[in-house]
């Protein structure tokens, strides 16, 4: 399936599968969930390599058996024609560059790339386009798009073998759930402003199809055809790119896919796909959701950020607001640990995560700020703050109904096209957790070197990050204490 990264702009869209990769995971794992097909060969009486395809003729067939097995065990009506289009390695960077061209114009892409860099997500020298242009057209062997209603597998070689069947065992699931459920109807391209839920979605998908999928590799495959397809996807020329893909987007990029196997694994315990097809109806809101498939939906509901409407005159005169998003807990795990915080801290310090609001703001003469703030539940008097990181962020509290005084001096200049800065606000269950975080916080700042100040107040922790000397820290001090 194909997906860009939605960072307030970039957009996720249903297609192109990272199935290469995936695919790795599932042989190394080991299936999750195996169903039984007909006319296919396993186990000991299966054949040790692909068969051989001598026409067009013999490859439909294959791929007609392949959706019949497909769509028995994912338990839904396959349609009339099963038969993908089949294009070159060639066409497929040319249709994702147009894609990626047409759902991406360049105004936005510019504030996406903003976004990450002030935020220490992304290098100052990097190009957002080009490196997630660069992970798709290394990882993407076929899509579905419903917006067409038609099949793409990538042929490289001209050969129908075992990876290919594999994406399109895949892509088939996703052109069952687009006849069942209107994949169109879900949101993912028309959710505004909500990264981390349009990410919950993707991963409900795509969950569904590694499940499938899964299934259908345990039934079908032969030894020889699992090692086929690990070693595709463990090519080195692949894995140099996974290894020099920014950790936001890489991360993003598989979370639908892992994470969101999980998700589903969990939905089928509750009540095998019956479950899964309900959950279609009332749709995964956060990571959060996906993250922890165990606890109970209800209690994890994504806390409403109430952002002020006057907050860009906040700034000064010249400042309007840009454009605002929801990171999330699963963009919280990988800003944490960008900024050094080992694997398992960011977890449990982004693990009590209740919400979410970030802000990009654009001020004079170029210069843009990004405010990011978090809300709570509860309120509490504000909690003492430390010195942080190389550009001299001293934090500080006073007393009061929730009052936060903070000062910061001159830092390292981060970002580019102008001067930025970011207040981030954020929800948390408890005052302990948003203790937990903001701690883990104020390590990521001091790691990557960001000009930040952090304030903790009960469950609220406000994060204001700036790459120059503007807004200035009374503006930034009137933001939070607000």
């Amino acid at each position: 399936m194909r997906q860009r990264p939605r960072h307030q702009i970039l957009r996720h869209d249903l297609g192109a599968s990272l199935v290469g990769f995936v695919a790795l995971l599932v042989v190394a794992c080991g299936p999750a969930v195996a169903s039984p097909s007909e006319g296919r060969p396993t186990g000991s009486d299966a054949a040790t390599s692909a068969p051989t395809i001598t026409s067009d003729a013999d490859a439909d067939a294959i791929y007609r058996e392949i959706a019949t097995q497909v769509s028995a065990i994912r338990q839904l009506e396959a349609p009339e024609r099963v038969e993908p289009t089949l294009i070159d390695g060639p066409t497929l960077i040319a249709n994702l560059a147009k894609e990626f061209a047409d759902s991406n114009p360049p105004d936005e892409i510019a504030k996406s790339e903003r976004l990450l860099k002030v935020m220490g997500l992304l290098a100052p020298d990097v190009s957002l386009a080009r490196v997630y242009l660069d992970l798709l057209g290394s990882q993407v062997i076929g899509y579905y798009d419903p917006k067409v209603k038609e099949l793409f597998i990538v042929s490289r070689n001209g050969v129908l073998g075992a990876i290919e069947e594999v994406t399109y065992a895949h892509e088939f699931t996703h052109e069952l759930q687009d006849r069942k459920f209107d994949l169109n109807s879900l949101g993912i391209d028309t959710i505004k402003d909500d990264s981390d839920r349009v990410l919950a979605i993707l991963a409900l998908v795509e969950g569904d199809a590694i499940s499938a999928q899964t299934a259908w590799m345990a039934a079908n495959l032969t030894p020889a055809q699992l090692g086929e397809v690990a070693a595709e996807a463990s090519d080195p020329a692949m894995l140099a790119v996974l290894a020099r893909t920014p950790r936001i987007l890489l991360e993003t990029s598989l979370f639908p896919y892992q994470a969101g196997a999980a998700f589903v694994a969990q939905l089928q315990v509750q009540g095998g796909y019956a479950t899964v097809d309900a959950a279609y109806k009332k749709l995964p809101a956060s990571t959060e959701q996906i993250l922890h498939p165990g606890a109970s939906a209800g209690g994890l509901v994504p806390i409403k950020i109430a952002v002020p409407t006057d907050l860009a005159t906040r700034f000064g005169p010249g400042w309007t607001s840009e454009a605002q998003d929801t990171f999330g807990e699963l963009q919280t795990r990988v800003w944490l640990r960008e900024g050094g915080v080992a694997g398992d801290v960011a977890r449990i310090a982004a693990d009590g995560w209740g919400g979410d609001r970030l802000m990009i703001l654009s001020g004079p003469a170029g210069a843009s700020a990004i405010p990011a703030g978090t809300s709570a539940s509860t309120s509490a008097a504000a909690s003492a703050g430390t010195s942080i990181g190389a550009g001299g962020v001293s934090i500080g509290t006073s007393a009061g109904a929730g009052g936060v005084s903070i000062g910061t001096s001159a830092g390292t200049s981060i970002g580019a096209g102008g001067v930025s800065a970011i207040v981030w606000i954020t929800a948390w269950d408890s005052e302990s957790d948003a203790a937990e975080f903001g701690a883990a916080a104020r390590t990521a700042v001091g790691g990557m070197g960001l000009d930040a100040i952090i304030a903790t107040s009960g469950t609220k922790v406000v994060i204001g990050i700036r790459s120059g000397p503007t807004p200035t820290n009374a503006a930034i001090r009137m933001i939070v204490e607000s």
